[in-house]
């Protein structure tokens, strides 16, 4: 007999669901927050809304049917959900795990590959990255859509690659972080959710200077991604875009540079989980039913006031002001690329401005650091040296 067919398809997987569910709980259910509840008539007239938190478990939550169906005249298939999801989710479930307790060691390369695809196949499953991929791609039907997600697949990862990485931590909160139907989320203070570039289902694009690139990578910790020109020089304009943007190209990562060890306050992660419930389309959840409305509990809801100067940046002391990197192979090539991703070039003028202006910013940029949180210590600053 041929396979049953997948129709209810998990665009949030629920093992990663799962990592948000306490351990000690028996009954392994969260608190489900509907955002827009569904209008439902009534037989004889009139109308009521469906209750906007419900107590469901992970099969119930950011689900939906046919999401991922294929139709091929009267046949349907499954493959995008078990052949292409199912080998990301097998890698990407190890990788989440591994940088949620990350130590640098032998597997750390691969597991940075692992996880790279997953939160780039993760931004576009959702309900909201198929419909801003529909818009990217001018698709008219959501099989064309499904198709032009399997191409585009990996096209932020060249990105995300030369930016610096902090995981930060929650430990020191009481309040943790939520779970949204769009977890790889962004967020640029200069680009509020209204903006036009932010309307639904635009996100502030990762190639913008001054955006951070958000995943939880469990209650505890979040994965930070953030454009190298914003660390070093954060009095830029934030909406520009960053320099040579693109996609589908070769890039070099340092692994031993991710930054570590720092705890957000309680207010901190509030305006993380105030953000991420900002960018959901329609869902969130969390195992405490006061963790969904995090904007009781902050002193504002300014989309650029939501944290100081320091709020999700990360610790350009720990950065080294670099130019050119190079590899060598076994077979006497080589081949190198400069800070941003270009080929290296001398007496480029252009690029020896920008630098010079970066040098400026960046060592006025770490001042600032050190005058808020004094010196950094030999023992730190040999992690990433």
């Amino acid at each position: 007999m041929p396979p049953e067919l997948t129709t209810v398809n998990h665009y949030v997987p629920q093992w990663y669901q799962h990592q948000f569910i306490p351990e000690q709980q028996a009954e392994r259910k969260y608190h489900y927050l509907d955002l827009a509840p569904e209008r439902v008539p009534k037989p004889n007239g009139g109308f009521y809304f469906r209750h906007d938190r419900r107590h469901l478990g992970s099969a119930s939550c950011f689900q939906q049917e046919h999401l991922y169906t294929l139709h091929f005249g009267a046949q349907a298939s499954d493959v995008i959900e078990k052949r292409f999801f199912g080998k990301i989710d097998d890698r990407g479930s190890k990788a989440v795990q591994f940088f949620h307790e990350w130590e640098f060691n032998e597997q750390s390369q691969q597991m940075l590959h692992d996880l790279i695809d997953f939160l780039d196949a993760q931004k576009l499953r959702t309900p909201k990255g198929l419909d801003a991929l529909k818009l990217l791609a001018k698709t008219a039907h959501q099989q064309e859509t499904l198709f032009a997600m399997r191409r585009l697949w990996q096209m932020n990862v060249t990105i995300w690659m030369e930016g610096i990485w902090e995981i930060l931590r929650c430990d020191e909160s009481e309040t943790k972080l939520i779970v949204t139907d769009h977890p790889v989320t962004t967020y640029n203070k200069a680009l509020f959710p209204l903006s036009p570039g932010c309307s639904y289902p635009k996100d502030a694009s990762i190639a913008a200077l001054g955006t951070h690139t958000l995943f939880p990578l469990g209650p505890n910790r979040l994965l930070v991604i953030t454009n190298l020109g914003y660390v070093r020089n954060p009095w830029a304009n934030l909406t520009k875009i960053r320099e040579n943007p693109r996609s589908f190209a070769p890039t070099l990562f340092d692994v031993r540079h991710i930054q570590t060890g720092r705890n957000l306050s309680e207010q901190e992660v509030r305006a993380v989980n105030f953000i991420l419930k900002r960018r959901a389309r329609r869902f969130i959840a969390a195992p405490e039913k006061e963790w969904l409305y995090p904007e009781r509990n902050l002193p504002t809801t300014m989309w650029n006031k939501l944290g100081d100067q320091f709020f999700l940046m990360p610790d350009p002391r720990k950065l080294t002001f670099f130019t050119e990197t190079f590899v060598g192979y076994k077979d006497g090539g080589a081949w190198g690329m400069d800070e941003y991703g270009r080929r290296p070039r001398k007496n480029d003028a252009t690029v020896e401005q920008l630098r010079e202006k970066e040098w400026k910013t960046f060592h006025k940029h770490q001042k600032l650091w050190e005058s808020k949180f004094g010196e950094l210590s030999r023992e730190e600053l040999r992690k990433y040296w």
